[in-house]
């Protein structure tokens, strides 16, 4: 587990599992990697930059392989970041943008002066940094990357840690998680990994969970101890009402007054709790304004404490 998550667990405070990215997405960019080494050594070598030996001819070779990489390139980084983050709130978008731009650009200044020696000097350089930035980027980054990161449940939460030298975390209680959905696409289906997003009350919002191992039995796993968790909360002792004892007599309300609210049971505790969370989602849907929302919510909490 990493240090920062660590750090935030509670007294008591169980681990039901701590994951990382599912593997089969670090061989993914190992198998791409390598390709893109491959197709660089051929351009450091046989199909070496540089215009044709016949005066006029254009030599192809050099064209198709960095067209290739650049075409790599623009899918992985620039259209298919895109593509994922279409549906979330939080989207990320200037580095694929900028990707998409860059990849354009550099192709178009290839095809324009592919007769030129100078310009084929350069694209040697360009050749040589990126076979550096493919082993940094493409191989050793992501298995760091892969290592520092952990998707951690324990019993009363759910914890993300990241990074490497910069540590990121987000924390998300269980009793603020609404609902988790998942999405797999072919590649991902095959080696049983996935995304989940999880809804969550309040000022969580969605927050993405990517590239987890077996996603429909984590999101089942995080369902039943949410589940487990509120039915502990609510029979718990801070909401726990003391019950009379079965030999007392009962006593007797003056004539004219109401008797006084019997001790609720953890169901009925877990209803509330599911009211609170209901009102939630009629909020984000637009049928209550956010004061009506902090309102009923207000009135929920008020109930709870002085029933």
């Amino acid at each position: 587990m990493g240090e920062v998550a660590s750090e935030m667990l509670e007294t008591g405070e169980q681990v039901i599992f701590d994951k990382r990215h599912s593997l089969w997405e670090i061989w993914k960019n190992f198998l791409i990697g390598g390709i893109a080494i491959v197709a660089l050594v051929l351009l450091l070598g046989k199909f070496k930059p540089g215009p044709a030996a016949a005066p006029g001819e254009t030599n192809w070779g050099y064209i198709i392989l960095v067209s290739a990489l650049g075409f790599a390139a623009l899918v992985f980084y620039g259209l298919w970041p895109l593509v994922k983050q279409r549906e979330l709130h939080d989207k990320k978008l200037f580095l694929p943008l900028l990707d998409i731009i860059l990849a354009a650009a550099a192709w178009g200044a290839l095809m324009w002066f592919r007769n030129s020696r100078g310009f084929a000097d350069i694209w040697e350089t360009v050749a040589w940094i990126a076979f550096v930035v493919v082993i940094g980027g493409w191989l050793v980054y992501p298995l760091l990357r892969w290592f520092f990161t952990h998707f951690i449940l324990t019993n009363r939460k759910l914890i993300l840690s990241s990074g490497i030298l910069n540590k990121s975390f987000k924390v998300i209680p269980l009793d603020q998680v609404n609902d988790i959905s998942g999405s797999q696409n072919v590649w991902e289906r095959i080696f049983n990994y996935g995304d989940l997003v999880i809804e969550s009350a309040g000022e969580f919002g969605q927050q993405p969970f990517t590239n987890i191992g077996d996603p429909k039995k984590v999101r089942s796993q995080i369902l039943e101890q949410r589940r487990v968790f509120l039915e502990e909360r609510a029979g718990g002792p801070q909401y726990r009402v003391a019950a009379p004892q079965a030999a007392a007599p009962q006593a007797q309300a003056p004539h004219g007054e109401m008797p006084a609210a019997a001790a609720r049971t953890p169901a009925e505790e877990l209803d509330l709790v599911e009211a609170i969370r209901k009102l939630d989602e009629l909020r984000r849907s637009g049928a209550l304004s956010e004061e009506e929302f902090q309102k009923a919510k207000q009135e929920i909490l008020d109930k709870m404490e002085g029933d």
